[in-house]
């Protein structure tokens, strides 16, 4: 494959990508909800907390930006925070019943829209391009 080739790819990834963003977030708009805010609430639950760490660790972002994100949120009363009882110099995030009843609302909007997404792409097509993405990312991620 010629570097054309690969350079096309990479740009249908980074637009598609891009685009899919865009699309979940105008979803997410009518909920007050980024879809930063939404990859964090579903690592969450309302009786087991976690820590800004592992939140950190689970959704790929820096200390800085998670704080920002977790303080925006429970400004929205959609996650709350508590000192965490086996380690004093941490908290615990947990999701609010409020954040909950979101989550499950989103949800339901999210999976309703994935025939849409996918119209007009066949079975085959879509396990064929999970599988080369899979490929993809394995590639750029053991670099």
């Amino acid at each position: 494959m010629n570097s054309c080739e690969e350079e096309s790819i990479g740009r249908q990834i980074y637009i598609c990508g891009q685009a899919m963003r865009k699309y979940a977030d105008q979803k997410l708009k009518k909920h007050d909800l980024t879809v930063e805010q939404l990859h964090i609430l579903k690592q969450l639950s309302p009786a087991d907390g976690r820590t800004q760490s592992q939140l950190c660790e689970l959704v790929g972002k820096s200390p800085a930006n998670m704080t920002r994100i977790l303080d925006r949120l429970e400004k929205k009363r959609r996650i709350g925070r508590r000192n965490n009882p086996d380690d004093r110099r941490s908290t615990l995030v947990l999701l609010t019943g409020e954040g909950e009843a979101l989550l499950a609302e989103v949800e339901l909007l999210f999976g309703g829209l994935t025939p849409e997404v996918v119209a007009g792409v066949t079975p085959e097509e879509r396990r064929t391009a999970l599988k080369v993405l899979k490929k993809i990312l394995h590639n750029v991620s053991n670099r």
